[in-house]
């Protein structure tokens, strides 16, 4: 079940919204001093194939745009700390200009939830002085509630979740500083919104309503987030890189953030964000629906300056851009890449001086593969190609193997990197035929025959979010514990076999493996160092190197998890369960799905199951009608 979609004519902020609240914070000077703390939480079990090389070298971009956006409306008191370099910092540690935090912000993705949760229960060790907690990111988008009672204690948990963008935050900000009071806690201030119901008047929040029955909590959710249509109104980056937390293993602060030459150094890969949305509609994909099916890109001149001004600053040559597709429109990638080499560094092109990487579908490359010389002269090097399964019988995007092979002889020909995504699933053999490329080991060996660079290899698993999950949850597929330990957020990754009907599942976890090893070893090595007049030999040989290290860092991770499958039991859940924490509509008052449908049970029956197992999926229950009706009645969720 996919995120809901706002009106047609309703999905966009008003142009120059964005500029005008970030204007408006900048005016309420006696905010500016506040201590806020950005924190993105990363749990180090995600630490291998193919993930291992990058988690530590790319700042990311989502804080990052946080710092600038928070900078932009006047807050000068910021430190944003990445637990991948600081790990052991504690927000009850953390004073920023000799005070403690009055604002945490805590951003995680799925993979790295547990770790959010234990950065949220620190601040609650502060008791009555903790500071206004606000949690953010790809998890709060699609699991709100789950960042709500996290225990041991009643009430610990986020105070608000935002399920949008930036300017839900300054949104929220805004409501909360114009209500606080000179000698008033941001905390304080929030609660009395809270209580007030101001807070429905926002989208994109989350947040456990006040009129909730002792021990039941219920979540009130503001509805759709609207989006930012123009991303040029977001602020240049740069803030963002100044207030980042050195690396160390401390769990108090640095006296000042990490000076932006050894940012440069740190982060040697920059995140940008150059396009968002895309046009296929994947059923394993959430891609499309959290951006409401919309196709937004920065102009061509703001792209360009951004990549120079991160260049000139930091000294960073390298540049990842967040797109989903970014192949996705024809005219968009003459414009971009037609700025991007033209624009002038101290005389010199920015194709030529630094280096652009982004993801694209083979279907979509394949078509405007008259673009590629462009795209290369504008400094693209690399491509990601989600082709997910060379012969399309799982997944079809208009991936074929001739096409693939034609499209990377092109690539090596004019110097961009292929590189390639692929998924395992329970239908496709490890093996198939010679001629036959059905096979997981067949796809791997041809892709490397053909000049890929890289190879990552996912095992196919219902995301939350997307039209795969319910049919997976039904017909018993997703597994609950292993073994008799619950499954934890950090092996949601696609690199544990998590999900499956195969009677084997160890041995499909050991097949991704076997995957890996097909195309990173010794071997391949050799091959790549034979073919000298390769354009692409040092490239592949780097990755080749690297990929091993990180297949022998892989290889004790997934065999325990293989073994561990293998020994169970594997308790698989039941089918759709219901809410943890159940959601109502801050403007109907009634139950809402989010990302999971829900099912209908009896309260009684309800609260049982959420006491045995609080870590259960949460997918809805309805209420029954005494608790809506007590609930509902409050001015807490009146529109």
């Amino acid at each position: 079940m996919e995120l809901p979609r706002r009106g047609r004519d309703d999905v966009y902020l008003p142009d120059g919204a964005f500029r005008a609240r970030v204007a408006a914070l900048h005016e309420m000077g006696d905010a500016h001093e506040l201590a806020i703390g950005i924190m993105y939480a990363f749990d180090f079990r995600t630490r291998m194939l193919p993930f291992w090389y990058a988690d530590k070298r790319m700042a990311p971009c989502s804080v990052r745009l946080l710092g600038d956006v928070l900078h932009e409306a006047g807050f000068r008191n910021l430190r944003i700390v990445l637990q991948q370099w600081s790990p052991k910092v504690r927000p009850s540690r953390m004073t920023l200009d000799g005070r403690p935090l009055d604002i945490l912000l805590v951003s995680g993705m799925q993979v790295h939830a547990e770790k959010a949760y234990a950065l949220i229960r620190d601040a609650h060790r502060m008791g009555a002085a903790r500071p206004l907690i606000f949690a953010g990111g790809p998890k709060a988008i699609y699991e709100p509630t789950d960042y709500f009672e996290l225990g041991p204690r009643p009430g610990v948990g986020a105070d608000c979740v935002v399920t949008g963008e930036a300017f839900v935050l300054l949104e929220l900000l805004h409501a909360i500083l114009a209500q606080r009071r000179a000698d008033q806690s941001p905390l304080n201030a929030f609660e009395e919104l809270r209580e007030a119901g101001s807070l429905a008047q926002i989208p994109g929040l989350v947040y456990v309503s006040p009129s909730s029955p002792p021990g039941q909590p219920i979540a009130v959710n503001t509805g759709i987030q609207r989006l930012l249509r123009d991303l040029d109104e977001l602020p240049m980056p740069d803030a963002g890189y100044r207030m980042i937390e050195p690396p160390h293993r401390r769990s108090t602060l640095a006296a000042a953030p990490c000076p932006a030459n050894r940012v440069g150094r740190l982060s040697s890969v920059s995140s940008v964000i150059s396009t968002q949305g895309c046009r296929f509609n994947c059923s394993y994909c959430p891609i499309p629906a959290v951006n409401q099916r919309t196709w937004r890109h920065k102009s061509p001149a703001r792209l360009a300056a951004e990549i120079a001004q991160v260049y000139e600053e930091f000294g960073i040559t390298n540049f990842f851009s967040t797109d989903d597709n970014f192949f996705n429109n024809r005219q968009t990638v003459i414009d971009l890449m037609t700025a991007l080499a033209e624009t002038k560094v101290r005389g010199r092109s920015l194709g030529r001086i630094t280096r652009f990487f982004t993801e694209a579908t083979q279907f979509d490359v394949y078509k405007n593969r008259d673009l590629l010389p462009l795209a290369r002269a504008g400094g693209m090097r690399a491509i990601w190609f989600g082709i997910e399964d060379i012969t399309a019988e799982l997944v079809n995007k208009g991936q074929s193997a001739g096409e693939t092979a034609e499209l990377f002889a092109l690539l090596h020909q004019i110097g961009i990197e292929p590189m390639t995504m692929m998924i395992h699933s329970d239908s496709q053999p490890l093996r198939s035929p010679p001629g036959d490329l059905s096979g997981l080991l067949n796809q791997a060996r041809f892709l490397f025959s053909q000049g890929a660079v890289t190879y990552q290899c996912t095992y196919l698993g219902p995301a939350v979010g997307t039209r795969d999950f319910e049919p997976a949850a039904q017909t018993g597929a997703i597994y609950r514990r292993v073994g008799g330990r619950v499954i934890p957020q950090a092996f949601q990754d696609g690199n544990h076999v998590v999900a499956s009907k195969h009677p084997r599942p160890w041995q499909q976890q050991l097949n991704v493996l076997r995957a890996y090893a097909a195309f990173y070893n010794p071997l391949n090595t050799l091959r790549v160092l034979w073919r000298r007049k390769c354009t692409l030999r040092s490239k592949r040989l780097k990755f080749q190197l690297i990929g091993q290290i990180g297949l022998l860092l892989t290889v004790p991770k997934l065999i325990a998890w293989a073994w561990r499958l293998k020994r169970g039991p594997i308790e698989r859940y039941p089918g759709l369960l219901p809410a943890r924490i159940p959601m109502i509509d801050a403007a109907s008052g009634q139950e809402i799905n989010w990302a999971i449908q829900h099912v209908l049970r009896e309260a009684e029956h309800a609260q049982g199951d959420r006491a045995a197992d609080r870590s259960a999926a949460p997918t809805l229950v309805s209420l029954t009608y005494s608790r809506r009706e007590r609930i509902t009645g409050q001015k807490v969720i009146a529109r």
